[in-house]
């Protein structure tokens, strides 16, 4: 790689990890604007992300992300000086700004150009502030016991503060500290963590006593707060401390502003994947990593001196038999401890793409005028970095389903005593080797007669079948499924809920929908931890082995050729008062004959609220396994998911069971 790109991928890291801080402090300020109790910490915060955002980038070369960011900075400084009121109109502006670098990112990584417009964002923050009303103000403060030395030392945006302090009818007190030479820097930070828990210490300023002793560092805060000066005495515990108020009189001035609606400057961008493929990684991970390495390399050292004493023994292997085995053993184990260990640095928290998925419920919420709040739980729950990123999409459309499909408009939840902010709760746990993620919406639940009728008349189902809640919700994931009669910019992209279905079955996962009227739907996907490494369950077909991923069998059965029923020309085996349908693994792959064993293994696959059955010959128990692509020409091949090498140099090929099952039900083969 040459150095170019790789400041490239460098910048693009680092730029994406700013946007997620930034949208996570976007949210925050907007819920404290709405409240009408924004923090200065927070638009401090704010400001030095796009600061920050400046300096890489231009420092890089990327000078139009540098301009961009820098008309953002000017903004945001006229917002902390006051100049410029904090309205839900300027948060939106930045939200918009967030979508644009987005898109600029993608341009820089693809090298292409022309969907990013920057010029349209920046026209906006020159009308903005153009037509900012707040008055100019001299630096008098006659409200306060302050005198004119004082004053002109204040900053400008110190100034500000202290006005708004007054402007909110906050206490202004003159806080006098007296600290040791040698301790005063942790001193003081100790103070300023304490004081800043009840209000806000607005300028910190040295002074001089001849009275005092020489040795002490002498300190003057302004601080602002709610508290009384009791409050303040007893939270400080100093005994060096002095305070006295400085209010003579309150004039409060209040600034007012309307809310205006901001249209849409940024195009759509229909995918929540990140631009960088970089994983941060925990360096006490790579010091594991490490350690384990060294081991394999003692075990290597073990082995070469095994060898050799094997040679010079005369090939006499009798007595080096036990040593040879325990060092294998010994070896085994640790290339599986490096496995996992590998494998624990793709891992990053589900919680990244939460902040993206809230940017792009906040986005619908005012595209389609539903009130909608969204609710993240399991943020540190652990998935592979391409996991992650291969499911962004499918949530973001699961999501979007749940917000045109089940949140009802604010008038209809008035009428059903609904709240009228619809709730959607994102939740991500592990269950065994798999991670679940949940997407629950409070709406009106899957209309499972209108599905029925709209299947019917695309022709999915014939008119006179009737189907019951399983099938209902089966057939929503079916191709050329759709439930809207009108295009919308919520639903109506081209995406379907069967697209859902095969980019999350080409992750080795499955989806599970429960609903209930007029209370919600839930989606549940289930997931492999990684795809790097599975776990897989080796059979065996007439004489051929094959691997199943272990994430989607729930059990296997040993069963009786005899036992095997037919029910309208379809094989099916009752297992615990249940009749689940059999799939002949080689009838499926087009084998001549049937396997006609008397005694077979049937593998139990979870399909939505049906279990199926795969016949297979023989189990050979399980095995981790690393799939390899079967490339361009065989990927899309019904059944299978890909070949692995099982140690017998050879590989073999791993069975998709979900498509297998989704050819047989719809009857492209005749499998069951």
């Amino acid at each position: 790689m040459s150095e170019k790109e790789s400041s490239k991928k460098d910048f693009l890291s680092e730029a994406e990890e700013l946007l997620e801080e930034l949208t996570s402090d976007l949210q925050n300020l907007e819920e404290s604007v709405k409240k009408n109790n924004v923090r200065p910490e927070l638009i401090n915060k704010v400001f030095r992300e796009f600061h920050s955002l400046k300096g890489i980038s231009g420092m890089l070369g990327f000078q139009t992300v540098s301009d961009f960011t820098h008309e953002l900075e000017s903004m945001l400084d006229y917002v902390r000086l006051g100049k410029l009121p904090l309205q839900e109109k300027t948060v939106d502006l930045l939200f918009q700004a967030i979508d644009m670098l987005n898109l600029m990112l993608a341009e820089i990584q693809e090298d292409s150009s022309g969907k990013a417009q920057p010029e349209i964002i920046t026209r906006k923050i020159t009308e903005i502030m153009t037509a900012s009303t707040v008055p100019v103000h001299t630096s008098a403060f006659p409200e306060l016991d302050l005198d004119d030395h004082t004053i002109s030392s204040l900053t400008e945006y110190e100034e500000h503060r202290l006005r708004e302090n007054l402007r909110n009818q906050k206490k202004i007190y003159n806080v006098r500290l007296s600290f040791p030479h040698s301790t005063f820097d942790q001193d003081l930070r100790e103070v300023y963590g304490t004081l800043s828990k009840i209000g806000e210490i607005i300028s910190t300023l040295p002074y001089f006593d001849a009275a005092l002793a020489t040795d002490r560092m002498l300190f003057r805060l302004i601080y602002g707060t709610d508290q009384s000066l009791d409050v303040v005495r007893q939270i400080l515990g100093h005994t060096e401390v002095e305070i006295h108020d400085l209010l003579r009189d309150r004039h409060p001035e209040i600034l007012s502003g309307t809310r205006e609606t901001q249209e849409q400057v940024v195009p759509a961008d229909d995918s929540l994947r990140s631009i960088s493929s970089t994983v941060r990684v925990d360096i006490q991970k790579l010091d594991e990593v490490i350690n384990v390495i060294g081991e394999l390399v003692i075990s290597k050292t073990m082995l070469t001196n095994l060898s050799k004493e094997l040679i010079t023994s005369g090939g006499s292997a009798s007595k080096l038999g036990p040593a040879f085995t325990r060092a294998a053993a010994e070896l085994e184990k640790k290339i599986i401890d490096l496995q996992h260990r590998i494998i624990e640095t793709r891992l990053v928290p589900v919680g990244q793409i939460y902040h993206r998925l809230a940017r792009m419920v906040r986005k619908i919420s005012r595209e389609t005028g539903k009130q909608l709040q969204i609710q993240f739980y399991g943020e540190d729950t652990e998935l592979d970095k391409i996991m992650i990123e291969q499911i962004s999409d499918p949530l973001m459309h699961v999501i979007r389903n749940a917000i045109d499909h089940g949140i009802e408009s604010g008038e209809q939840r008035r009428k059903l005593a609904k709240p009228e902010q619809g709730l959607i709760k994102v939740s991500a746990f592990q269950r065994g080797n798999n991670v679940v993620i949940q997407i629950q919406d409070d709406g009106r639940g899957v209309q499972l007669q209108k599905v029925q009728e709209h299947a019917r008349k695309r022709g999915l189902i014939p008119k006179d079948r009737v189907l019951d809640q399983a099938e209902s919700l089966e057939i929503i994931f079916a191709p050329g499924f759709s439930s809207t009669d009108q295009v919308t910019e919520t639903s109506g992209r081209g995406v379907g809920l069967d697209v859902v279905k095969r980019n999350i079955a080409d992750l080795k996962g499955t989806i599970h929908v429960m609903t209930e009227a007029n209370r919600g739907t839930i989606f549940e996907i289930t997931l492999p931890i990684t795809l790097a490494i599975i776990q897989s369950l080796i059979v065996g077909i007439q004489g051929t082995k094959y691997a199943v991923p272990l994430s989607s069998v729930s059990e296997t059965v040993r069963i009786l050729t005899k036992d095997i029923q037919t029910v309208d020309k379809k094989e099916v085996y009752y297992l615990r008062n249940k009749t689940i349908p059999l799939i002949r693994v080689d009838h499926f792959f087009g084998f001549s004959n049937k396997s006609k064993g008397e005694k077979l293994f049937m593998i139990i696959v979870p399909m939505a609220e049906q279990l199926f059955g795969l016949i297979v010959d023989e189990l050979s128990g399980q095995q981790e396994i690393i799939i390899k692509s079967m490339g361009e020409k065989l990927k899309n091949v019904p059944g299978i998911a890909g070949a692995a090498e099982i140690g017998e140099k050879k590989p073999i090929l791993v069975l998709d069971a979900e498509s297998m099952i989704e050819e047989v039900t719809h009857g492209k083969v005749h499998g069951l």
